[in-house]
């Protein structure tokens, strides 16, 4: 959601928005405990003090060492959410969205962006890239005062799974709550109806909460799902 009211911000005010990549990003964070590994026969590693992809605390150690190299340069995270790192300097406001090793990065004043990759290069080795195409598998279009989400290989391939023909109704949910019409209806197997539901959510969470209200309310059914909940869950695929 920090995403998507950042972007929109960027959209609707002209701000210029790039995204980044930190390569290596977990070899560049200290370790602050002692870690013991049995390395391959014949390979004796350096001693380098730094986290290692498949650490339990990899991830925390990366965002330890990333939100030091950002509050030295100015930036605070909000209160709401850690991963979203704003500066503010009389006019010029560069806030930063983090997700792990990507990111998003929107200013009003355009050069600052190329200011903040001459910085942080200094300690990173960061890939920026002037526009935002995709992150966090989500598809990204940005134009004047507008911003378009897509997933369209995640929406294929639960249209592909799905074990029934799809409809094709003008709404997710028929206007009459019929889920409730039927009370002593046989439940059915609920795996292949909570599949679906699962694949819906996030879905939902991405780029449809318009299906917010039909995924969760057939959630509600998702341990015995009948035949009329079905029928519904036709009616959300259309």
């Amino acid at each position: 959601m920090s995403l998507c009211l950042l972007l929109a911000t960027a959209a609707l005010r002209g701000w210029r928005v790039a995204s980044f990549n930190a390569s290596g990003a977990y070899l560049y964070s200290p370790v602050e405990e002692t870690v013991l590994i049995e390395p391959p026969v014949d390979f004796l590693p350096e001693i380098r003090g730094k986290a290692l992809y498949g650490m339990q605390k990899a991830g925390r150690c990366w965002w330890k060492f990333l939100s030091g190299i950002l509050n030295r340069m100015g930036f605070v995270a909000t209160e709401v959410n850690q991963s979203l790192y704003i500066l503010r300097n009389k006019e010029v406001v560069i806030a930063i969205w983090v997700h792990v090793d990507d990111g998003v990065i929107v200013s009003n004043f355009p050069d600052k962006i190329s200011d903040f990759k001459s910085a942080i290069c200094a300690e990173l080795d960061i890939k920026l890239t002037d526009e935002v195409q995709q992150i966090v598998r989500l598809k990204w279009a940005i134009g004047e005062g507008e911003v378009a989400i897509a997933q369209q290989r995640l929406t294929d391939s639960i249209l592909d799974a799905y074990p029934r023909p799809v409809l094709r109704p003008d709404s997710p949910l028929p206007t009459l709550p019929v889920g409730n019409l039927l009370p002593d209806e046989a439940t059915l197997d609920p795996t292949p109806f909570q599949s679906v539901i699962g694949s819906l959510a996030y879905l939902v969470s991405g780029s449809r909460p318009d299906l917010a209200f039909a995924v969760n309310y057939l959630a509600r059914h998702s341990m015995g799902p009948t035949a009329t909940h079905w029928g519904l869950l036709d009616h959300v695929l259309g």
